[in-house]
């Protein structure tokens, strides 16, 4: 069913609020590109930060003070009694929860804020260099999802051959980074979902599972990306232009791109007017292609070749 309007809360705030993810491990670098965050994006937001356990109260004041007090936090403890409730009757999603930190970082932004139908989340590693808007708002995201392009992998948990064949199977989009997640809470498939992380079969790869599942409910629901030329993923062969309104600084990469980076920032021209987000459609992915980009990341990892 498509729904037109949405649900109160969401669509009666003045301020959005964008939920992240951190810890002390590289907090500098994270509160850099929260403070990016909130700069340059041109809708009014504020952050709700989630933690991994290694935050002390100190470290909290300071991400205040450092944010210009327009972060609040969650409690991790009872963040995740919250989420295990919302949860009761999926036991394998509980089982991710409770297991993994890519888990938290999926489950605990869909019931912080229960009265909301629109769940915003970004990963703190992306470092916004323009002002920009068109990401946070509940009317793009309404009936689907948001997510980051990946022109370069499709990163995913399963083989090319386990998208063929009769009976269940799962699905996915072409390449989409979660780095980014924007979710309608009421067109997630759960069923599919707990379908999915019960078949071990398909989680060769245990960081992409998550990734893989939410590819798959992308091809249920009317997700889209954000346009890669503004956002892109930074690999070594990654390009950064005009368009481009922010950086996803990759942590495999990210201390060759960092200097880079910081020396585009240096010698960027101010904009005067924020730069538009252009959103696709999510596509499609079928087996051959869905193998033709594994052999592609073969070719990149083990022969370092870009």
């Amino acid at each position: 069913m498509v729904r037109t309007k949405l649900n109160k809360g969401q669509g009666s705030q003045d301020t959005t609020v964008v939920q992240s993810l951190i810890g002390a491990k590289g907090l500098p670098f994270y509160l850099r590109c929260l403070q990016s965050l909130l700069e340059h994006c041109r809708e009014e937001i504020s952050l709700l930060i989630h933690q991994d356990g290694t935050l002390m109260e100190s470290d909290l004041q300071d991400i205040q003070r450092q944010l210009s007090g327009k972060a609040s936090f969650t409690d991790p403890g009872k963040s995740l009694e919250r989420t295990m409730d919302n949860l009761q009757g999926r036991p394998h999603c509980q089982s991710v929860r409770k297991e993994s930190l890519w888990g938290q970082e999926f489950f605990d932004p869909l019931f912080s804020m229960p009265d909301d139908s629109i769940s915003f989340y970004v990963d703190a590693d992306i470092l916004f260099l323009r002002p920009f808007s068109g990401i946070f708002r509940p009317s793009i995201v309404l009936n689907g999802a948001l997510f980051l392009r990946d022109t370069q992998w499709d990163a995913y948990s399963l083989r090319p051959w386990q998208l063929m064949g009769f009976g269940n199977r799962p699905s996915i989009v072409q390449g989409i980074t979660t780095a980014v997640v924007c979710w309608d809470k009421e067109v997630i498939d759960w069923e599919y979902l707990e379908w999915f992380l019960e078949r071990k079969d398909l989680h060769k790869i245990p960081g992409w599972v998550l990734p893989t599942a939410q590819s798959g409910l992308a091809a249920r629901c009317q997700a889209r990306v954000i346009s890669p030329h503004q956002l892109p993923n930074l690999y070594p062969n990654a390009k950064v232009t005009e368009q481009t309104f922010g950086v996803h600084l990759l942590g495999s990469y990210r201390e060759h791109w960092l200097p880079i980076i910081t020396q585009l920032q240096q010698e960027a021209r101010p904009l005067e007017q924020a730069m538009e987000a252009r959103l696709e459609p999510c596509r499609p992915c079928n087996p051959l292609s869905y193998g033709k980009n594994q052999i592609r990341r073969w070719i990149n990892t083990r022969l370092d070749k870009w």
